[in-house]
């Protein structure tokens, strides 16, 4: 079974993207207020798609593809440094 990410909202309204196969460790939860839901009017959701996209827009310019960026971040950051004596 492939591996993706996913964007859930929890039953206690908040919203979660986290890997597929990992329920337990979100990489991301977003949680709003009373008055945030009352405005939104039921689209957390998409409003919440939105910030996790430009949160990573901001840091590393345009991602169409969420789960291709944290795999290249997690190849990035898996790599251990050579060190020749």
């Amino acid at each position: 079974m492939a591996n993706y990410l996913e964007l859930a909202q929890l039953p206690d309204g908040s919203i979660v993207l986290r890997r597929s196969d990992d329920h337990e460790n979100p990489i991301v939860k977003i949680e709003f207020s009373k008055e945030s839901k009352d405005f939104l009017r039921g689209q957390e959701l998409s409003v919440a798609k939105e910030m996790i996209r430009a949160g990573i827009e901001s840091v590393s310019g345009n991602v169409s593809d969420l789960d291709e960026f944290f795999e290249k971040q997690r190849e990035r950051f898996s790599k251990k440094q050579n060190i020749v004596h």
